[in-house]
């Protein structure tokens, strides 16, 4: 007879060495180790990339204010040259846009790190 097929009489229950409430601990205490190493990972990745663009920011805000002073330099050179002036107004744009995108990611981020650290 094959031994799926046995008797149910003479099977008898196994005991192990761990009850279920062992068990229960065990696979409770993994997922609260894995949950932290989540929580913490995404943290530490969103930490990372606020610190990054809170740099990114500070650098846009003083290649901006170098930028300004080449232009009027710039400007001032080519008028007295006898040229036409040159127009920034595209550059200037693109930068304070770019400047305005960052701001976002910078507050969107550091809320999503408070988020984090909050849990």
């Amino acid at each position: 007879m094959h031994s799926a097929c046995g008797s149910t009489h003479t099977s008898k229950l196994v005991r192990t060495k761990y009850n279920n409430f062992d068990l229960y601990l065990r696979s409770r205490c993994m997922y609260s180790f894995l949950r932290f190493l989540l929580y913490f990972g995404c943290s530490l990745l969103t930490s990372l990339l606020w610190v990054t663009l809170s740099a990114l920011f500070f650098l846009q805000y003083v290649s901006v204010r170098v930028l300004l002073r080449l232009q009027y330099k710039l400007s001032v050179i080519l008028l007295l040259l006898g040229h036409r002036r040159l127009d920034f107004g595209v550059l200037n744009d693109l930068i304070i846009y770019s400047m305005q995108i960052t701001m976002f990611l910078v507050g969107g981020l550091g809320w999503c790190f408070m988020v984090f650290v909050d849990m």
